[in-house]
């Protein structure tokens, strides 16, 4: 799948969203206050209905889709639908923030190099299939960690987690946390700076690599 910024030059990002949408609205203001520079959403694509995360998006004026796997026969059919709807909206870049599903091979592969995600936990602990959510931070404080933070990577096929590190921020782990207080610091704290930071920087790269062809 070709870039569309190869006929422009502005990157069209697409957010996949699964719940609030806190750090969609990170990207949000980034785009809209500078800080992401030669970028605008295009599309916020949301795992499930009825999530806060879409009405931000309505509410900046972002095209919106709901794809749900309960609409969809099988796991096939319903990449297929985020790949026309990628497509549709000429998305250059995607950024998944709090997406909680596992992209198939196929997203990975048409957007290799221009797939990103946050995590929250500084990669490679505490990441991979089960580590989510709260799941994440109670593993940090079982784990007797002094510090965590969050993460943005590049998204691969080769497994959950597991791509390229792009930009990571790190928090103390304080004695009185509890999975809620820490996943609220780590969120507040870390995760808004970093995805606007890193979004930045792919979107420079991406950028940057288009006028040198």
């Amino acid at each position: 799948m070709a870039p569309a910024f190869l006929y422009g030059s502005m990157i069209n990002i697409a957010v996949m969203v699964s719940g609030g949408g806190s750090n969609l609205q990170a990207l949000i203001d980034g785009v809209a206050d500078g800080r992401i520079a030669g970028a605008g959403i295009a599309l916020v694509i949301s795992s499930k209905d009825g999530v806060f995360a879409l009405e931000r998006a309505r509410r900046a004026g972002i095209r919106t889709a709901v794809i749900s796997k309960k609409e969809y026969t099988c796991e096939e059919e319903k990449t297929d639908a985020i790949l026309a709807a990628l497509k549709e909206a000429g998305a250059d870049l995607v950024v998944t923030a709090g997406y909680m599903s596992i992209l198939h091979k196929k997203v990975c592969d048409a957007y290799a190099g221009r797939l990103i995600n946050i995590h929250p936990a500084l990669l490679p602990k505490f990441g991979g299939v089960g580590y989510y959510g709260l799941r994440v931070h109670s593993a940090v404080l079982e784990a007797g960690e002094s510090e965590t933070g969050a993460t943005v990577h590049y998204v691969d096929d080769e497994g959950v987690d597991s791509g390229e590190i792009i930009m990571q921020r790190s928090v103390p782990v304080l004695e009185s946390d509890t999975p809620e207080t820490l996943q609220k610091r780590v969120l507040e704290e870390v995760e808004h700076i970093l995805i606007v930071e890193a979004t930045a920087l792919v979107v420079k790269d991406l950028l940057h690599s288009e006028e040198s062809r």
